[in-house]
């Protein structure tokens, strides 16, 4: 199964996911980095909207870019 790195994205500051996940494909990290931000953007008192998801594959190819900030994000995965 594949590996994804999940990185959080500002001006100032890059936020790592330690760990990663080991997904299906590049749709399951899409969706899993939309889940993310959903829950992100419902911590209570929280700005995110300068930043970004990023998450690469095992081979470091970028495969999401998502603005945590946007409440609907309707693009795809590249």
């Amino acid at each position: 199964m594949p590996h994804y790195d999940f990185r959080f994205v500002n001006r100032e500051l890059v936020r790592s996911d330690p760990g990663g996940l080991d997904l299906p494909d590049d749709g399951a990290a899409w969706r899993e980095a939309n889940l993310t931000a959903c829950d992100l953007r419902n911590i209570p008192g929280e700005d995110w909207s300068d930043w970004v998801i990023e998450v690469t594959d095992e081979k470091g190819r970028r495969v999401v870019v998502l603005a945590i900030g946007y409440e609907r994000y309707t693009g795809s995965v590249s």
